[in-house]
């Protein structure tokens, strides 16, 4: 009976392993995208932005809140 518990446990160990590593791996996933589309952005802006110094410095403080 112990045993089969011991077993069951670490079944489930496992298992969360297995998920917390597919949600690291997502997330490492997310913030690649998320790298890639602020790079396309900044290059599709970037003449907007040196027109417009208000606008770059809005730019820049979303940006910060979105990183805290």
């Amino acid at each position: 009976m112990n045993n089969e518990k011991e077993q069951d446990i670490e079944i489930d160990i496992k298992q969360l392993y297995k998920v917390v590593d597919k949600l690291e791996k997502r997330i490492a996933s997310l913030e690649k995208v998320l790298s890639s589309h602020a790079k396309c952005i900044g290059e599709m802006r970037e003449e907007e932005i040196g027109l417009n110094q208000e606008y770059r410095k809005k730019i820049v403080k979303r940006m910060g809140e979105l990183h805290e």
